[in-house]
């Protein structure tokens, strides 16, 4: 799975606030809505895990 199917799959909205990490230290690579310029540079990342959060808060981990 790559981050733009996360996209696709209906948990994230305009208001959801997406952070994209790395490692085993949840490093944050990039912060913000799914239409930034900064989340957008990594939809073509491959998935190791996810986690959605009812606050309207996603947290992708990508592969290093």
């Amino acid at each position: 799975m790559i981050v733009e199917e996360i996209f696709s799959m209906g948990l994230v909205n305009d208001n959801t606030i997406v952070y994209i990490r790395k490692g085993e230290g949840f490093h944050t690579l990039a912060r913000g809505s799914w239409y930034n310029d900064e989340i957008l540079a990594y939809e073509e990342h491959k998935v190791e895990s996810f986690t959605w959060q009812d606050d309207n808060r996603i947290y992708i981990d990508v592969h290093e």
